[in-house]
């Protein structure tokens, strides 16, 4: 730890700590806003009821937003729109009229992920363009990048130090801002498929339920809550993040309370007046009381252990209903004081007929019909009753809704596993819809010229490779490489890991497939020799790059190499791919968290080369927590759910991943295609073994889709 500390003080510090930062409120619903303002926050950042990263917030109406943009500015304060997720390619259109609705309302600042957005920004002059801790801005050259794409701010990681923070905010032209207070998230933002991969509820599509938060076992121990995170309480260092240069301070809570909304913008404008820390110290354990968390800043020192865990306080009465739903659909007990005889409910009917099951859900005024085949239980012992998923349904809220009224014609039918989680996956769809009421789509013309961007596009013709082809590509770490390339020949590889020293060394195992270097999806301003050396080495060697982060590309363009992009700069429609080429890189990867539905609408029009991952152990969670690696590292991590996941340490980083992999490959569908199909053996015990392994049946224990054949 004193080593670590010791490397980010020699980072330079900016001589000029600028002008006072503002106070960034959050707001989730009207009174937050109001309670905010009335504070004294000098911005607040806020979304409309989709496309935002805190959907379980209440937010605003389109038609509220024009009003709320007038309130911000009555006020003196800057109004930023949070449009901060993941866009997939039928929401492009969305998501355009949605900029629209902001320019119209005189809104300030947009904050985003996704990169297609950047393609409109010549569109929208009048607004400023903010990239989201979501795009993890972790390093002065990811900041640099931002500044070249056209960003006006970035918001920085939270897991980074004063002398990094000073790093990344001397960069001329871009400004930067910091979270002062509120929750934690254990893994860095953008960089966490946990959520995703439970339950196909994304943290970069705004639907994280927190799983890290619930309990885990280790080894087959329980072990408490070691991935739940201690709070962000910074009020006693504002004087010290001044002097980095930063230039807003930023507190979390969308889904809280207005009265703690309040408190917490005119405890930190009184701490930036300078009054007593000591006082503001007693008062900020009160904003902590909410959630009965401990309250940390340790990342500000390079502090990377003792950081998760409970508290021993218990949360208080004042959560809000939005978060002990998000807390309850994660494991964890609802908040004491909601009843849930008061909790809305949903309505579910299954009729079991001769050759397919017809499912029936209502929720208030939404309702769905949908028919399933009949599937061979093969393995009784690993089935449920229908009668079974009606008691489990019952004692288990959905979204914070409970089951009503249930109806069917055999109870004791069975169900096969991965039927229970297509008809969940379907309820928690209906109960989204549900939720937000009557139709909060943004119905406004577009200019010509945006109208014009979102039609052109076609796809590539070298995407000619049909989903259930086999693999032309594989993932590897330096230490499978040799081995496995002496008994398989794939067209491609992609090699993690890889330094200046073991490049060469990577090139001779090669045996003539192609070679592409990965750099790393999160790094910090301390690995900047070690990358630049690679990057050096590829140039001479003339071997293409993967980059995974704004800042790899940067580092990727400086260094004159081919430029590739990979699973850290997901692709999700068209218009991403399309920005991405605009900026040099040659290829790109589609998000590996897609369904069937979105995979197939952006492949029939990315117009870029692109790579499919078709098998794999996705990093699940990238932390820079650093946990006991005497009983932790290497051991399996299961929640009560069943999920499984081993730490490992990758490039200094605890990385999780998942026991089983996702596949794929079993499935064909013409309506997929790409450049490249990639078998991702990165973390697998057994790499040759997982590549000629022939998938299972569906409802046999093993590999699973992942979110292709999820409702996302």
């Amino acid at each position: 730890m004193m080593d670590q500390r010791a490397d980010d003080r020699r980072l330079p510090l900016p001589a000029d700590p600028g002008r006072r930062p503002e106070i960034l409120a959050p707001a989730g619903d009207w009174a937050a806003l109001e309670a905010a303002l009335e504070a004294g926050a000098s911005a607040v950042y806020f979304g409309l009821t989709t496309l935002n990263a805190r959907l379980r917030a209440k937010n605003f109406r389109p038609e509220e937003f024009p009003k709320a943009v007038e309130t911000v500015h009555a006020h003196g304060a800057r109004a930023y729109l949070t449009l901060n997720t993941d866009l997939a390619e039928r929401e492009l259109g969305q998501a355009a009229r949605i900029l629209e609705l902001a320019r119209q309302s005189g809104a300030d600042a947009v904050l985003v992920r996704d990169p297609a957005l950047l393609a409109l920004k010549r569109e929208y002059p009048e607004l400023e363009f903010h990239l989201s801790t979501q795009t993890c801005m972790a390093n002065s050259a990811d900041v640099a990048a931002a500044g070249h794409l056209g960003a006006a701010r970035v918001v920085l990681a939270r897991e980074m130090s004063l002398a990094e923070i000073a790093a990344a905010s001397s960069v001329p032209g871009v400004q930067t801002e910091v979270f002062v207070q509120g929750a934690l998230c254990f893994s860095v933002s953008g960089r966490c498929l946990l959520s995703s991969w439970i339950g196909g509820r994304s943290g970069n599509r705004g639907a994280c339920t927190s799983p890290c938060r619930v309990p885990w076992s280790v080894a087959g121990q329980a072990r408490g809550t070691p991935l739940s995170m201690h709070d962000l309480a910074t009020v006693h260092r504002l004087a010290e993040l001044r002097q980095t240069g930063v230039a807003a301070m930023k507190i979390e809570g969308r889904l809280k309370t207005a009265a703690w909304v309040r408190q917490a913008v005119s405890l930190y404008r009184r701490a930036l007046a300078g009054e007593d820390v000591d006082q503001l110290l007693r008062e900020v354990e009160q904003l902590g009381a909410y959630t009965g968390r401990s309250m940390t800043c340790g990342y500000l020192d390079g502090q990377r252990d003792q950081m998760t865990g409970t508290s021993g306080r218990t949360a208080s009465p004042e959560m809000d209903q939005g978060e002990a739903e998000q807390a309850e659909d994660a494991g964890e007990a609802a908040s004491p004081d909601v009843d849930a005889d008061d909790r809305p409910t949903y309505d579910l009917e299954i009729a079991v007929g001769s050759g397919s099951i017809q499912y029936y859900c209502q929720c208030g005024e939404t309702t769905q019909e949908w028919s399933a085949p009949r599937t061979v239980v093969r393995r009784a012992h690993k089935a449920v009753s229908i009668g079974q998923v009606f008691a489990f349904l019952a004692e288990r809220a959905i979204q914070g809704y409970r089951l009503d009224r249930c109806a069917t014609d055999d109870a004791e039918f069975l169900l096969v596993p991965r039927a229970v989680n297509h008809l969940m996956d379907r309820i928690s769809a209906v109960v989204h819809r549900a939720r937000k009421g009557p139709d909060q789509q943004v119905h406004i013309e577009l200019p010509e010229a945006v109208s014009q961007m979102l039609a052109d596009a076609r796809p590539h013709p070298a995407n000619q490779r049909r989903l259930g082809e086999r693999p032309n590509r594989v993932r590897l770490s330096l230490s499978s490489l040799d081995s496995f390339l002496r008994q398989v020949q794939p067209e491609g590889v992609i090699v993690e890991g890889l330094s200046k020293d073991t490049l060469r060394k990577a090139l001779n195992a090669s045996r003539g497939a192609e070679l592409v270097v990965a750099l790393p999806p999160v790094f910090f301003e301390k690995d900047f020799p070690a990358i630049e050396g690679l990057l050096g080495e590829c140039a001479a060697a003339e071997v293409a790059v993967e980059v995974n982060s704004w800042g790899g590309w940067r580092l990727a363009r400086q260094a004159g190499v081919r430029i590739q992009s990979g699973p850290g700069l997901p692709v999700l429609n068209s218009l991403a791919a399309r920005v991405l080429m605009r900026h040099g890189i040659e290829a790109v990867t589609l998000s590996p968290e897609a369904n069937r539905r979105q995979l197939e609408d952006v492949s029939a029009r990315c117009p870029a080369p692109c790579s499919l991952v078709v098998f794999g152990r996705p990093p699940l969670l990238t932390t820079r927590v650093r946990l006991s690696e005497e009983d932790m590292l290497g051991q399996v991590f299961e929640d009560r759910r069943g999920t499984q996941m081993v730490p490992r340490l990758e490039r200094g980083l605890w990385v999780f991943r998942p026991v089983v992999p996702f596949d794929l490959r079993g499935i064909t569908n013409e309506r997929i295609h790409a450049c490249h199909l990639v078998a991702d053996l990165v973390g697998s015990p057994d790499p040759l073994g997982d590549w000629f392994n022939t998938p299972l049946e569906e409802d046999e224990p093993g590999p699973f889709p992942f979110n292709y054949k999820r409702a996302l």
